[in-house]
Parts: C-alpha cells; sequence; structure tokens
C-alpha cells in the first residue's frame, strides 16, 4: 500500500511539472497543465490512476499550503485601501458573469438548482493564486490599477466560500453563518490591527517577544499552527475553513514575526508550493474527473458556458476598466480584463470542497474543471496578443 501511494504520487508528480512547465513554455498558465495531467493519467483519458482516500489527503493539505500562502502574500490595508474601487470591479468580474453563468447552467446542464449554481460559481469566481501571478508579471503589484485587481479578486473569493456554505445549509443555518463570518471578520480585523498596525508601544514589545523565534523551526511550527488553528475554528461556526485558513494567512505579517523570519517563511512555503503542492492538488483535481465517455453529452454544454462567461466577462471589464480605474489605453485596458479573468485554484478548490462533501456530483465536478480548462486558456491567449 506504501509503495503504491509512492508511485501514484510519483507519477502525477511528474506528469504534472512536465506538462506545466511546457505550458509555461508555451505562455499558457502552469495550473491549464497540471490539470491536464491528471486528466491524462486519470479515468478522463488513459485512467491510469483513481482517486483514493490518501491521495484525498494530500490534496487537503495541498489546499491548506496554497490558500495559506495567497493570505500570506497579501496586505490588509492595502485591501481595504481600494475597497471600493474593487467593489465596484467584483460587480463586472464576478456577480454579472455568475448571473450568467447560473443561467446558462440550468438551462444546459439539469443538475438541479444547487448543482448548477455551484458549477456556476466554480466556473465564474476569479483566481488570487492566478491573477497574482499575471499582476506581478505585468509588474502592477505596487501600482493602483494592480492593487485593485487584487483587492477585487479577494473580495470575490471570500464571496464566493460563503456562497458555497450557504448553498448547503437551511435558510436558518445560512442566516446564522452569515452573522457568524460577520463575527469573525470583525474579530479578525481587530487581532490584525492589534497584531500588526497597533501602537509603537506595541510593536516594541512584539520585537522584544520576536526572540523566542530565534530558533526558525519553532516559528514555522507557529506559524502553520495558527493557520491551522483559525482553519479548525472557521470550520466550527460553519464557515468553511478555507476561509479560515486564508485569514490566517493575512495575520501573518513582518509587524509580527519581523522582515527576516517572514521573508524566509513566504519564500519557503512559495517553494513548496511552486514545486510539491500546486502541481500535486491540481493533479489530482484532474485525477477526479470522470472518463471522456460519461461526460461528452455534456461538452457543446461546457464549450457554450466557459466561452460564454470569458467573453462577457472580458467585454465588461474591457469597458469599465475605463471607468472604475481610469484607464484609458486599449491595450492596458484588454490587459486587465484577461488579468482579472484568471481562474484557477480558488473556482478548482470550491468544486473540489462540493464534491468531496457530497452536495455536487462528480459530473458537476468534472465540468466545472474542464470549464475552468478553457477559460484560463482564452484569457492567456488574449493577454498574449494585447
Amino acid at each position: 500500500m506504501a509503495l503504491n501511494i509512492i508511485i501514484e504520487i510519483l507519477i502525477v508528480l511528474a506528469s504534472s511539472i512536465i506538462i506545466g512547465e511546457l505550458f509555461e513554455q508555451l505562455k499558457f498558465p502552469s495550473v491549464v497543465g497540471y490539470l491536464i495531467a491528471g486528466l491524462i493519467v486519470g479515468p478522463f483519458v488513459f485512467n491510469l490512476i483513481q482517486n483514493n482516500l490518501e491521495l484525498q489527503a494530500l490534496s487537503s493539505l495541498s489546499l491548506f499550503f496554497i490558500i495559506f500562502l495567497l493570505g500570506i502574500e497579501m496586505k490588509t490595508e492595502s485591501v481595504i485601501k481600494y475597497l471600493k474601487p474593487s467593489l465596484k470591479m467584483s460587480i463586472t468580474s464576478f456577480i454579472l458573469p455568475l448571473i450568467l453563468s447560473v443561467t446558462l447552467s440550468v438551462l444546459l446542464l439539469h443538475f438541479g438548482l444547487r448543482q448548477d449554481f455551484i458549477v456556476s460559481l466554480a466556473i465564474a469566481v476569479p483566481s488570487i493564486s492566478i491573477v497574482s501571478v499575471l499582476v506581478l508579471r505585468y509588474r502592477l503589484a505596487r501600482d493602483p490599477k494592480g492593487i485593485t485587481i487584487i483587492g477585487s479578486v479577494v473580495v470575490t473569493d471570500v464571496i464566493a466560500f460563503l456562497l458555497l456554505g450557504i448553498t448547503y445549509k437551511s435558510a436558518l443555518n445560512a442566516i446564522l453563518l452569515v452573522v457568524y463570518f460577520i463575527v469573525f471578520l470583525m474579530i479578525f480585523l481587530n487581532v490584525d490591527k492589534i497584531l500588526n498596525r497597533g501602537s509603537e508601544k506595541l510593536r516594541k514589545q512584539l520585537t522584544k517577544s520576536k526572540k523566542i523565534l530565534k530558533s526558525e523551526h519553532f516559528g514555522y511550527a507557529m506559524i502553520i499552527i495558527i493557520g491551522l488553528l483559525t482553519g479548525g475554528v472557521s470550520q466550527l461556526i460553519g464557515v468553511n475553513y478555507i476561509i479560515g485558513v486564508f485569514f490566517a494567512g493575512l495575520i501573518i505579517h513582518e509587524g509580527l514575526i519581523g522582515r527576516t523570519l517572514f521573508r524566509k517563511v513566504s519564500k519557503t512555503i512559495k517553494r513548496m508550493n511552486d514545486g510539491f503542492f500546486i502541481p500535486i492538488f491540481f493533479g489530482i483535481a484532474g485525477i477526479d474527473v470522470s472518463s471522456f465517455h460519461s461526460l461528452y453529452i455534456y461538452m457543446p454544454a461546457i464549450i457554450i458556458i466557459s466561452v460564454s462567461v470569458i467573453v462577457f466577462s472580458v467585454l465588461l471589464n474591457f469597458f469599465y476598466s475605463k471607468k472604475i480605474m481610469n484607464v484609458k489605453k486599449k491595450p492596458w485596458r484588454i490587459k486587465i480584463s484577461a488579468i482579472i479573468n484568471g481562474r484557477g485554484a480558488v473556482g478548482i478548490a470550491i468544486a473540489t470542497v462540493a464534491f468531496e462533501i457530497g452536495v455536487i456530483t462528480n459530473s458537476a465536478y468534472s465540468i466545472a474543471v474542464l470549464a475552468t480548462i478553457i477559460i484560463s486558456i482564452i484569457a492567456t491567449s488574449l493577454l498574449r496578443n494585447a
């Protein structure tokens, strides 16, 4: 059994890295390559590997580190500063495309309203992991346009996970979930303010307390424990643990653990993610997709929904980026429209969580993954030609 899982991990990791690198060389997101690698070795094509409990556990662990790093790399103050334009941008990048996606899914897929909505949610939500990479690639990380894009995607990703939690709860529990989340958010903002933006006196106290973190492995362990603890609390109150893990990452800040340790932690987790957790997570996500034989009847619907959502969203953001972000040059408006439509980890994570808890079928999950691949390829193609 131990040898089998090692061989399975080897096949998934090696195929994901090779195909992901090929896509990177072609200037497409490596994530798309990882997903396609999973499709190839999984039931969709060759059926060399089928998902099992061991791979599911590894996928959950990988998702923890992926989402945790997304939070670590964000700054709460940047999101708050550009919150107003970010909220406006989220309407054109997520809310309106989601409405279109739900409408088309109900008309074409017929899985039932809840499953159609979750599939649409996974398809329509931009992914902070893909978008942040594109923002860095086009040197927009410190530009107001880039910060607005990132802020918008953070808002939409949190809303998407919250909507996922609401879909499988009763009306009363859904209301309680929203209330719990608001309380959770208020607590987080106050803790973040105290720890990272507090008084000078508090900063000096934190500086003294950092001496106990001279042992790097202790510092790493404490940071991961914070992530696990916050994720656990989030899950206990009914908010998906992924939201808690993301907010835990936001708490980890230079002001809390020091610039040196912060950089070491973020670099270490990033290397672990890039070299192992990200290709493994998306490779396993591809393995979960059903065989082509069982999905071919949905192919026209998948193409119609994917193309309609990406075209609609790109056009909306092309026209409204001029108004919201005051971008006048046409090439930059095309780039912004394509960047904000990056799909990846968040949509796949939503589909994965929904599939694992049994609220969507394997066919519905498979459609979400295939649509993500199509949208990512179209959005990246627009960037290459902009």
